[in-house]
Parts: structure tokens; C-alpha cells; sequence
């Protein structure tokens, strides 16, 4: 179960940088309704989010590495927070349908970690109980 949820936060994390690499998947840096409703250009909010993006994408990289295991334990819970907080922040400045599922998953790995304290159990690392010895 940690390998699935390891491989579905790298992929929730890639997503991100369909910002950086596409000109159109799955928003653009003109697709910004705080571009609209104030003053501040364009390039200064996709400059903002692309940094967001790339906190979110290395985060979740590296919440997939605790996940299983290969990071400390006690590093998950804030990896989880800042990496979702900056995925939910770039993903709000660009709010289209198509960021509508990362914005919902963003909240519920909030949720689940933060609030309900959450933690998956890692592949590597853990302690096995010993054996009895039998003769």
C-alpha cells in the first residue's frame, strides 16, 4: 500500500509541472484570475506559481520517499503540509475544472495527515518482531 500511495503522490507531484513544461495543460500563466481582478502582471503570478509548482513537485517527490520508508518518519507530516499547501495555492491562482482534482486532493492529504494525524506504514525501515527460538 505505501509503494501505490509513493507512486500516487510522484504522479500528483508531476502534474505540476505540466505548468512549467506546456504552454496549455492543465492552465497558463494568462489563465490567472488574480491577473484579472488586479494590477499585478501576469509574469509575476506564473513566476509565483512556477516556484509554488516546483515546492509542490520536490515536496511530493520527497513525501513519496517517507512514505515508503527511505526518509525519516517524523519528516512526512511537514513534507505532506508544505507540499500540498504550495500545490493548493498555485492550483487556486489558476483555478480551472481541470485543477479542480489536484485542489481535492491537496485537501484531502491535509486533512487525513494534519488533522487526523495520518501516517502511511513505510516498506523499509520497519521494525519485525523477532522470531521466537524453537528447538
Amino acid at each position: 500500500m505505501s509503494l501505490l500511495l509513493a507512486l500516487f503522490l510522484i504522479v500528483h507531484g508531476g502534474i505540476h509541472v505540466g505548468f512549467l513544461c506546456s504552454r496549455s495543460w492543465p492552465f497558463t500563466a494568462g489563465d490567472s484570475w488574480l491577473a484579472a481582478a488586479t494590477r499585478i502582471p501576469p509574469d509575476a503570478i506564473a513566476g509565483a506559481a512556477g516556484s509554488l509548482v516546483l515546492v509542490a513537485f520536490l515536496g511530493f517527490l520527497l513525501v513519496a520517499l517517507a512514505a515508503v520508508g527511505l526518509l525519516p518518519a517524523r519528516l512526512w507530516r511537514p513534507l505532506v503540509a508544505v507540499s500540498a499547501v504550495a500545490s493548493a495555492v498555485a492550483l487556486v491562482l489558476f483555478v480551472t475544472p481541470g485543477t479542480v482534482p489536484g485542489l481535492a486532493i491537496d485537501a484531502v492529504l491535509l486533512w487525513a495527515v494534519v488533522a487526523r494525524g495520518w501516517r502511511p506504514v513505510p516498506l523499509v525501515g520497519r521494525r519485525r518482531a523477532a522470531r521466537p527460538v524453537t528447538s
